[in-house]
């Protein structure tokens, strides 16, 4: 067989949005009550009265990518926790909070790749056939049609692949930490990866994961 030259395949990361806000609602109820009594000869009594106020947040808002965007990976390249984006050419992608609140975004769920989701290089001669799937492993993107995904902040680098696994965009896996924006704040995010070309060479794939919004809790 000879030797074949890959060193560049493509993926399209398309983003769908998914808003929860983590905000009570309130409808006017009437405020409990407390008889209390004091004798007559006591010209005053006094009560401790504790006042609980919250704040209603109307409006969450946050600026993400509209659609998605394209990716290029380049399996020769090196790929360590150290430096996850060695593989993956992928524009900087802005997140910005324009809310009074703190927000964190989450990717919610992520599905199965589909039959039409992947776009194969011609085959030929009597080669096995073609696949391409998603890993959790950083270890099993050695076999031919593999990769493992992470969105994660811009700069970040992860402690080991343990480390790194535990943000890889999976299918059926849900509610993978993606960053925190702080009340009108913003971030860059960066995909990070590493894949293996298939047998026949290069492919494209499309991922679909959902995004989910909602405001940051005290006790998080």
């Amino acid at each position: 067989m000879g030797k074949r030259e890959v060193l560049l395949f493509g993926g399209l990361l398309a983003l769908c949005l998914l808003r929860t806000d983590a905000v009570p609602v309130y409808a006017e109820e009437q405020a409990e009550t407390k008889e209390f009594e004091f004798v007559m000869e006591s010209s005053s009594t006094e009560v401790v009265s504790e006042l609980k106020g919250t704040i209603k947040v109307e409006l969450i808002s946050v600026e993400l990518p509209a659609g998605g965007f394209d990716f290029n990976i380049d399996p020769e390249a090196a790929f360590s926790p150290q430096s996850p984006g060695g593989q993956i050419q992928s524009p900087l992608i802005r997140v910005a909070n324009h809310s009074v609140v703190p927000v964190k975004l989450e990717i919610s769920q992520v599905p199965e790749i589909k039959k039409e989701d992947v776009v194969y290089a011609p085959k030929f001669g009597a080669g096995p056939e073609q696949s391409f799937r998603l890993s959790g492993k950083v270890s099993e993107t050695t076999a031919p049609g593999t990769a493992i995904l992470v969105l994660g902040t811009a700069g970040t680098t992860y402690r080991s692949e343990a480390d790194f696994e535990q943000y890889a965009i999976l299918p059926g896996r849900t509610n993978i930490p993606v960053t925190e924006l702080e009340a009108h704040g913003s971030r860059d995010l960066k995909l990070y990866g590493k894949a293996s070309a298939d047998f026949y060479g290069a492919y494209q794939f499309t991922v679909s994961p959902t995004l989910k919004i909602s405001t940051v809790n005290a006790a998080d």
